[in-house]
């Protein structure tokens, strides 16, 4: 341990339930906040018609690419702060916070000026309709134009949640969401003075918000808020980007290519109708639900996972990760059951165009099939994230998606079903990717955390256990 050790955080002593319960919740909110912004816009501009719609929904697709670059820095900042304060060394964990906010600033500024260029690229790749390619291109290039902001609030919340803390982005996220729910149908619409931009107004608030949230963390870091450890220089070994980005990249790639995938999935089912590609976005964003559920659970396992490994105790992370299971499968079932029951209630949330409501019924009843199995997958991945340990979760999650994009234009031939075959395609899928990501899981590589980086003294194994 080095000089600048100091207590472990209380993870790594607190009983697990109560620990994870409190990391997990204000995570859960948030996340479900996060969620909203995509819903605020969506409901909003519900009134310009399905085409608006179609275009604010699937642009979401190509933001994840946007989200997924920044997560080359982030899940890094997640991992190393986490093991280095369960370590007790809080003036490294401070430099590698400094290190990843750096990073996602100049990522956000590269991705801002590649948004602007093709944004209506992007959607003639999708094979979207003249008036989909028209409304998208303008929302994308606003909302792909401030990549920045989202990126380093994502940073930010990533350093206080691998602190423990997570009632501050909390508040934070309250806030920003307010915000854009206020300035949506403002600036989408006009009011007085306010011109009616459409669906541009939609991303103008959105990145409003953000800039708010950023704002935020920045008060809260000039602060020196003791969940916010930040430093410039530290001592030796030195953490920075390139050490963030080994940790991450891994995992930014599964992003990427989950976001080409659904490229591939809105290209597949434009072919069928504007409405078919508009219920592929409206249910990913239904959907979306329980990946924040199982997500939030996963992200609070994640800062327990990594400051456990860091304090040496591998069979407190293991345990964390089978509570965090236990929890999401009755979650799931509940909402299996509801998306089961009155899918038209959800999508009628997005749309009244009669023709998706025919096509969405089916559709997000055969994606509840496969929740249960998501939620298992989404908690035991974002858990494991916290190890560090991201190479082989990249694999088996990119094998997949490879997989996924042919087979996005001939299973839904082949079945003669059209859209419907891409939500089974998403279902089955799914359950076969969950299988082999819980038994590497069971295998227990990932509890060696990220050793000699952490304890600069002595790289010891870590004791067996198994997941």
């Amino acid at each position: 341990m080095s000089s600048s050790a100091a207590a472990p955080p209380r993870g790594v002593t607190g009983p697990i339930p109560g620990e994870l319960l409190r990391l997990a919740l204000p995570v859960l909110a948030s996340q479900l906040l996060r969620v909203a912004y995509q819903w605020v816009d969506a409901l909003w501009v519900r009134g310009l018609g399905v085409e608006a719609t179609a275009a604010v929904t699937t642009s979401m697709f190509v933001m994840w690419t946007v989200y997924s670059l920044g997560d080359v820095f982030t899940s890094g900042v997640s991992a190393y702060v986490s093991q280095l304060l369960g370590a007790g060394d809080r003036a490294r964990a401070g430099r590698a916070a400094y290190a990843g906010l750096r990073a996602s600033a100049v990522t956000g500024l590269a991705c801002g000026v590649a948004g602007i260029v093709f944004a209506r690229h992007v959607y003639v790749l999708m094979g979207a309709t003249p008036g989909v390619v028209e409304q998208g291109g303008r929302f994308l290039a606003v909302i792909a134009g401030g990549a920045a902001l989202p990126l380093v609030q994502f940073s930010c919340e990533a350093v206080m949640r691998a602190s423990g803390n997570t009632r501050v982005p909390l508040a934070i996220d309250c806030c920003a969401v307010a915000l854009n729910a206020v300035l949506d149908p403002l600036l989408i619409y006009g009011w007085g003075p306010v011109p009616r931009l459409g669906v541009a107004g939609a991303a103008y608030a959105t990145l409003t918000a953000q800039a708010c949230a950023v704002a935020c963390y920045l008060a809260v870091a000039a602060r020196r808020h003791p969940a916010f450890p930040l430093a410039r220089r530290a001592p030796h070994p030195r953490i920075g980007a390139a050490r963030l980005a080994r940790v991450g990249a891994p995992n930014a790639l599964v992003g990427i290519m989950f976001s080409l995938v659904y490229v591939a999935f809105a290209r597949a089912a434009a072919t069928y109708g504007a409405a078919a590609m508009a219920i592929v976005g409206i249910a990913n964003r239904i959907e979306a639900i329980q990946f924040v559920t199982a997500g939030s659970i996963g992200i609070g396992a994640a800062s327990l996972v990594g400051q456990n490994l860091g304090a040496r105790r591998p069979e407190r992370a293991v345990a964390t990760i089978r509570t965090g299971v236990s929890w999401v499968v009755w979650l799931s079932v509940a909402l299996t059951a509801l998306l089961a029951v009155w899918p038209a209630f959800f999508i009628g949330l997005f749309t009244r165009d009669a023709e998706a409501l025919r096509i969405g019924v089916p559709y997000l009843r055969i994606l509840a099939t496969c929740l249960v199995a998501t939620g298992i997958e989404v908690t035991v991945a974002e858990a494991i994230l916290g190890s560090g340990h991201t190479r082989v979760l990249s694999v088996l999650y990119n094998v997949v998606s490879l997989l996924r994009i042919p087979l996005a234009f001939w299973v839904p031939r082949w079945m003669g079903n059209g859209v419907l075959g891409i939500a089974w395609l998403i279902a089955i899928t799914c359950i076969a990717r969950t299988i082999a990501i819980v038994a590497w899981a069971v295998r227990g590589t990932w509890m060696r955390g990220l050793g000699g980086d952490i304890h600069a003294d002595a790289a010891t194994p870590a004791p067996d256990a198994r997941a």
